[in-house]
């Protein structure tokens, strides 16, 4: 195995995703369900953090708005109401605080603010950080020690804040939730053999892009936005992340045939919309990498990629996704000859706001 800590990460991810469902799933786990209590008693959910532990809200996001528990998703630093949100939200809403470190300066300062207003759940990965300690449920994401930009922290996160959802919805057992865990886990352990020869092709389709758009949709919007933040950090690339709706609005005016689109398309709800959208850009000649779960009717073609993963339902779907792009953006920084995972201007914890 590479001594590269950033694929040894992404490697480690189904390890990481057991540690997960041994702590919430195999035992009781009754911050799990106090936390589940406190979603119930809420008239609405607030789930905030700054950007990849944001974007790993999605998810869960989706879920609980599916079924009826309105939610909310913000950046840390506009749910900051001394700046703009000034006594907006009820006395009685429930916050879910998410920040792999516990230490950044956007959750510092909210929490400090907070200071009892609201219940807190906090969810991260150093069980020695404010937030662990400043919040009312802690829900640690035991993704171990983290040495390279985030990749098994965010499948991490993911995992328990689906996990809460699913208990708090459920309100008996996250039995079946596991289940989605665990089949989600094997499925990247036979993506872990032999992952060179699946990426490199990837590879190859994405290098020397001078942008490249990841979009997706409803749970997959997460793995489109974390994606894009990992081809900003590791290869160092201009890449954006959006709603896949949002696309049309726009986006189509300025996208170029020497750019490239990623797509994620899950089976599920939004991917007959998703294909139509696979549809334009093709007939724009844009090539388009279309990841999908599924077998899709469209018209081979040069500038046209598929990366079929294997099948999930669209709510643990994106735990699969989202890995095959860690792994094309470490080679495509290996292949740029920088070191794969290292920050060389910016820090993990960010402690300036």
């Amino acid at each position: 195995m590479t001594t590269n800590p950033l694929i040894s990460e992404i490697l480690e991810q189904p390890e990481a995703l057991r540690r997960v469902y041994q702590a919430y799933v195999a035992q009781q786990n009754e911050p799990l369900w106090a936390a589940a209590a406190l979603l119930r008693a809420a008239p609405i959910i607030y789930m905030t953090g700054m950007v990849t532990s944001e974007y790993a809200s999605y998810a869960a996001a989706s879920l609980l708005n599916q079924a009826g528990c309105p939610t909310v998703v913000q950046d840390a630093s506009e749910f900051l109401y001394y700046h703009y949100h000034a006594d907006s939200f009820p006395r009685n809403a429930c916050f879910v605080v998410v920040s792999q470190s516990g230490e950044s300066a956007e959750i510092v300062h909210l929490l400090q603010k907070l200071n009892g207003r609201s219940p807190v759940i906090g969810v991260f990965n150093n069980e020695d950080s404010y937030l662990a300690n400043h919040c009312d449920v802690a829900l640690p994401i035991y993704a171990g020690p983290q040495h390279a930009c985030g990749s098994k922290t965010n499948l991490s996160t993911i995992a328990v804040l689906l996990l809460l959802a699913e208990a708090a919805l459920v309100g008996k057992s996250v039995a079946a939730a596991g289940a989605q865990l665990l089949k989600v886990v094997e499925s990247l352990d036979r993506l872990n053999d032999g992952w060179q020869a699946t990426i490199e092709p990837i590879a190859d389709f994405l290098e020397g892009a001078p942008y490249t758009a990841f979009l997706g949709r409803g749970f997959s919007l997460a793995s489109a936005l974390f994606s894009a933040v990992l081809f900003k950090e590791v290869p160092k690339l201009v890449a954006e992340g959006m709603s896949a709706a949002a696309f049309r609005h726009g986006m189509l005016e300025m996208i170029r045939p020497e750019h490239r689109v990623v797509l994620f398309a899950p089976a599920g709800i939004t991917h007959n919309l998703a294909l139509g959208l696979a549809e334009t850009v093709l007939d724009l000649d844009i090539p388009l990498l279309l990841v999908t779960n599924r077998d899709v009717d469209l018209a081979p073609r040069d500038h046209l990629r598929l990366l079929r993963t294997p099948a999930h339902d669209e709510v643990w779907a994106p735990l699969v996704d989202m890995v095959p792009l860690q792994m094309a953006g470490y080679e495509l920084a290996r292949r740029r000859g920088l070191e794969p995972g290292v920050l060389q201007i910016a820090s993990y914890v960010t402690t300036i706001e």
